[in-house]
């Protein structure tokens, strides 16, 4: 299959993104999402390790979020001999959740993905999550976090935030969950389809898994060590990230203490 031209395509109540693609097939097993943002550095070592993942048939989709180096360009030359590649691109940065909504609007298999750009987890882990799906989990996350994982290598402040708010979640949702900031993910495509989430930064990540936990997606975590990143920076801001992950504390907190008043008067 030949590469297609880029193309504008208009998304609802966004901006417009310009699409170029070459689609492995119509039907892929397994779509997978990588945002990127700056990361020409590191793109040309994450193709290498995602072509040994062709004969699996997936599609990925990579979402470049409006970045100022050569980002888009690296990714677009390499889609010309890759059919397995479809690359999108916001005009200007617009955020991770910004990213991931893009990318499932874009992603066409029964199973989608989410995995960093930056190698801190293994691309070729990505079919241990894949088959847990396949197996029944509406969702499965990796889990720096998990007992069984080893030590995460990343930055010990990255890795305190990450920890910390992960253990609240836990104890605010009542669930035997370790891990909840984690990009590193295979859905079930109907969840996708049916949770919103409106967090644009790294929260959305988070929004999106509690959200579908509180709807009832069951979740299944692979213990898996958290990398450091070897090229590149870091686009964490942890400002932002504080304060968005306070927000979605306080909306569990809401959702849950709800639930539990209704059910001691017998609604729930």
């Amino acid at each position: 299959m030949s590469a297609r031209p880029a193309v504008s395509v208009p998304l609802e109540n966004g901006p417009r993104v310009r699409l170029a693609t070459v689609s492995a097939s119509l039907t892929p097993p397994v779509s997978v999402v990588v945002p990127c943002y700056d990361e020409a550095e590191g793109i040309p070592s994450l193709l290498e390790r995602l072509e040994t993942m062709e004969p699996l048939g997936w599609e990925f989709v990579f979402v470049d979020d409006g970045s100022g180096d050569a980002t888009f360009a690296t990714l677009l030359s390499a889609a010309r001999t890759r059919p397995w590649m479809r690359v999108v691109k916001h005009g200007t940065n617009l955020g991770l959740g910004a990213a991931m909504r893009t990318g499932f609007a874009h992603a066409h298999a029964p199973i989608v993905c989410t995995m960093d750009s930056d190698c801190t987890y293994l691309p070729e882990r990505l079919p241990e999550l894949v088959r847990l799906v396949e197996e029944g989990a509406d969702i499965v996350t990796a889990s720096p976090w998990h007992p069984d994982s080893v030590p995460a290598r990343a930055g010990r402040f990255r890795s305190a935030l990450s920890r910390t708010v992960s253990r609240l979640y836990k104890h605010l949702t009542g669930q035997d969950v370790h891990t909840f900031t984690c990009l590193y993910r295979a859905y079930r495509r109907d969840v996708i389809e049916r949770t919103q989430f409106r967090a644009t930064g790294f929260a959305a990540v988070t929004e999106l898994m509690l959200r579908g936990m509180l709807s009832g997606c069951s979740v299944r975590e692979v213990p898996m060590e958290l990398g450091a990143r070897s090229l590149g920076e870091s686009k964490l801001q942890i400002g932002e990230a504080i304060l968005s992950h306070l927000a979605l504390l306080a909306m569990t907190a809401m959702v849950v203490a709800g639930r539990r008043a209704r059910g001691r008067i017998g609604l729930g």
